[in-house]
């Protein structure tokens, strides 16, 4: 399953979340559960994110900023931010020593791919997913007060999965693995990058083609469906679909992909929302 964003999301207290921007000129998301208020990926100008925040009753204080990896359109205004609010940024060790001088002057926190850590009243999990960075994450996030599984995102209130080729046999390990968190999830972010047919007729050059359909590129919408499906046995309600191309997708597309998916199997009860290419998302707020 490569990828660029995946989330997962448990909780048993309300969550809040917005997504600030998501596609390929910046993605950023806004979550908050149990007191916690996080900040996924800053891949915007610092000043912009800021006034995102500043339109979210009760946004501050921001308690962490997660990043997933080093890329431009997810990290440039982390270290900009983490100033500006005062709160450090959490990564693995790859992904700090990648990011270099976006992050100069930020506070940072490392951790560790795979071992789990609180974040003030919640689980934070980060786990490997396939994408052409130095050591890509998704995160599994959970709240402290319940029974945590695993995943990229953590027995989740929310999954984050940005990057992940599920649908790549390659990664049949990375996409049970995936999956399997996912089932135990409230929410689920994933990427759903392109559709395959606009891929093939866009005016991208071939190099760059062959990259988004590559074992460590995006993720397709069918591949985003497939996973919703293997997702939805367990207690999966809402799915956010992000990082839309705004070449080869279409938003209603995305939607109606994985919609159509989940109702051939006849799974009717989780909601499936689709973020416009670098567009935001309304305040979401969702019941434990």
């Amino acid at each position: 399953m490569a990828g660029d964003i995946v989330i997962v999301m448990t909780s048993t207290h309300p969550l809040r979340l917005r997504i600030l921007r998501s596609g390929s000129s910046g993605n950023a998301i806004f979550l908050e559960t149990a007191g916690t208020r996080l900040i996924v990926d800053v891949g915007l100008p610092a000043e912009v994110a800021a006034r995102e925040l500043d339109s979210i009753p009760g946004a501050a204080p921001i308690t962490a900023i997660l990043l997933t990896h080093e890329h431009d359109d997810h990290a440039k205004g982390a270290g900009p931010l983490s100033r500006l609010v005062g709160a450090p940024v959490l990564a693995n060790a790859g992904t700090l020593a990648a990011a270099g001088d976006q992050l100069n002057g930020a506070s940072t926190e490392r951790l560790t791919t795979g071992v789990p850590f609180r974040v003030g009243s919640v689980q934070v999990e980060a786990f490997q997913v396939p994408h052409d960075a130095t050591e890509p994450v998704g995160f599994v996030i959970s709240s402290l007060d319940r029974t945590q599984m695993a995943t990229q995102d953590g027995r989740a209130p929310v999954f984050i999965d940005s990057h992940a080729h599920l649908a790549d046999p390659a990664f049949t390990g990375d996409r049970d693995a995936v999956i399997s968190r996912a089932r135990d999830a409230d929410v689920l972010i994933l990427e759903a990058n392109y559709d395959l047919r606009l891929l093939s007729v866009s005016p991208y050059p071939w190099f760059l083609k062959n990259r988004i359909l590559s074992p460590t590129g995006h993720l397709s919408n069918d591949a985003a469906a497939r996973a919703v499906v293997g997702a939805a046995s367990g207690r999966l309600r809402t799915v956010f679909l992000v990082h839309l191309s705004d070449i080869n997708n279409l938003t209603p597309l995305a939607r109606d992909t994985v919609q159509w998916a989940l109702e051939r199997e006849g799974i009717a009860a989780i909601h499936v929302e689709a973020v416009r290419p670098n567009g935001t998302s309304p305040l979401w707020q969702i019941a434990p």
